[in-house]
C-alpha cells in the first residue's frame, strides 16, 4: 500500500472535498489534513484491493464514499473480524456538520498517549521491513495517525461525549485492522454502489416508462409468471423479510429490465407490440453483467431460484436496512418527500432484480443468500441502470 501510486488530479479532487474543513482543528491538525490522510490511505487500500498498482479516481469515490457512510450513519463500529461487512444503515445525520462538529472534541490524552504509542510501534515495523522509501513509510505513518484520531472522535462523537477516552482509540484500532484486513473490496464498492443507484438521474425516467395492457397480460401469462405460481411455497422466508417483493422476483425484475431498456430505447410507453424484442433484451443485459442466460432461459433452470432464494442469518434485517438507505437516498436527490408514494412499485421491483442478481453470484448454489451476495448484487444492479 506504501507503494501504491495515484493518479495525478487525486490529490486535487481530495483537496477540493475537504478544503470547507481547513479552518477547523482536531488532534494537533487541521481537520482537512487528517481527512485527506484518511482519504489518501483508504484510495491507495482499495486500490491495492483491486489489484490496482496505480488508484484511480474511482478507488477515491469508494475512500470518500466509506468517509460519508461513517460519518452519515450510526452503529459501524458494531463490525468484527467475523462479521466485517458494512451494515448499510440508512443516514441518520449530516455528515458534513458531523465532520465540523469533531473539532469541538477534547481528544483526551488517554487518547494521544495510545496513538503515539500505536505510530511508533507502526513506524518501527515499516522500518524493520524496509517498506518503501523513508518518504513513503513517513506518508503511511501519517496517514494512519490521522485515521485513528478520526476513528477515536467519529466513535466519541456518536456516541454523544465530548471528550475521547482510551476506549474510543481502542474501537479505532480495531476497526482499523478490519477496513484493513477483514472488509472485502465488494463493500467498499456497495457503498458508492448504493448512492449512485439512489441518486441517478435515469430514476425519474424510468418510472416514468408505463406499460400497455397487452404488455402486463403476455407478462402475466409468461414463463416467469407461472414459475411464480408454481414456486410461491418456496418464497415464503424471503417473502417475509421484503415485504412480499420477492413474490414477484422474475416478473418485477423483467418489469424494470423492461424500463431501463424503454429509457435507453426512448420509450415512455412498452405496448403489446415491444412485448418480444424487449425481454429478449432484459436477457441480454443479464449476459452483460455476467450473469448467464443458460440460468434463466429455460423452465428447470429458471425453476431453481426460487429454490436457492433462501435469507441467511441476518440478511433479513440487512435487506429492511438497505431497502431504507436507497429510499432515503431517492427521496433526498429527487427533492420530492412524495416520490416512493406516486411511483410506490420501484423499491419492490429494485428489490426483486437486487435478489435476483444476488443469487446468480453466490460460490456455491447450496448456501443460502448472504450479506457478501447482497453486495456483488448491488453492484450488478448499479451497473444495470448507470452504465
Amino acid at each position: 500500500m506504501a507503494e501504491t501510486q495515484i493518479e495525478d488530479e487525486i490529490p486535487s479532487r481530495i483537496h477540493t472535498v475537504v478544503t470547507r474543513f481547513q479552518d477547523s482543528q482536531f488532534a494537533g491538525e487541521r481537520l482537512s489534513v487528517h481527512l485527506t490522510r484518511f482519504v489518501d490511505l483508504f484510495t491507495r487500500l482499495i486500490a491495492l484491493l483491486g489489484s490496482h498498482s496505480v488508484a484511480a479516481l474511482s478507488d477515491m469515490t469508494m475512500a470518500i464514499d466509506l468517509l460519508d457512510f461513517l460519518t452519515s450513519t450510526s452503529k459501524w463500529w458494531v463490525i468484527t473480524r467475523k462479521e466485517p461487512g458494512f451494515i448499510l444503515r440508512p443516514p441518520s445525520r449530516e455528515p458534513r456538520d458531523f465532520i465540523k462538529s469533531v473539532s469541538e472534541l477534547k481528544v483526551g490524552p488517554a487518547t494521544l498517549e495510545r496513538i503515539s504509542a500505536a505510530a511508533e510501534r507502526f513506524g518501527g515495523f515499516l522500518d524493520e521491513h524496509d517498506v518503501g522509501t523513508p518518504e513513503e513509510r513517513s506518508t503511511l505513518c501519517d496517514n494512519m495517525i490521522s485515521c485513528w484520531a478520526l476513528l477515536s472522535g467519529f466513535t466519541c462523537k456518536s456516541q454523544g461525549r465530548s471528550v475521547t477516552t482510551e476506549a474510543d482509540f481502542e474501537t479505532a484500532y480495531d476497526l482499523m485492522r478490519i477496513l484493513l484486513f477483514y472488509v472485502p473490496l465488494e463493500d467498499y464498492q456497495a457503498l458508492t454502489a448504493v448512492r449512485r443507484i439512489g441518486t441517478s438521474p435515469v430514476l425519474p425516467k424510468i418510472v416514468g416508462v408505463e406499460f400497455s395492457p397487452g404488455f402486463e397480460r403476455l407478462l402475466n401469462s409468461s414463463l416467469a409468471a407461472n414459475l411464480e405460481k408454481a414456486h410461491s411455497g418456496q418464497l415464503v422466508e424471503m417473502a417475509a423479510a421484503t415485504s412480499g417483493a420477492s413474490r414477484s422476483l422474475l416478473t418485477n425484475s423483467l418489469r424494470l429490465l423492461a424500463q431501463i431498456r424503454a429509457v435507453e430505447r426512448g420509450l415512455s410507453r412498452l405496448g403489446e407490440e415491444h412485448y418480444d424484442a424487449i425481454i429478449v433484451e432484459t436477457f441480454e443485459m443479464f449476459k452483460k453483467v455476467g450473469i448467464p442466460l443458460t440460468s434463466l432461459q429455460n423452465e428447470s433452470s429458471a425453476g431453481l431460484v426460487f429454490q436457492e432464494l433462501r435469507p441467511g442469518s441476518g440478511v433479513a434485517e440487512r435487506i429492511q436496512f438497505l431497502v431504507r438507505r436507497l429510499e432515503a437516498l431517492i427521496v433526498d436527490s429527487t427533492g420530492n418527500k412524495d416520490f416512493l408514494l406516486q411511483y410506490a412499485k420501484l423499491i419492490p421491483r429494485m428489490v426483486a432484480l437486487l435478489l435476483l442478481l444476488a443469487s446468480k453470484t453466490r460460490d456455491s448454489t447450496e448456501s443460502p443468500i448472504e450479506d457478501i451476495d447482497l453486495k456483488r448484487g448491488l453492484i450488478l444492479l448499479h451497473k444495470i441502470i448507470n452504465e
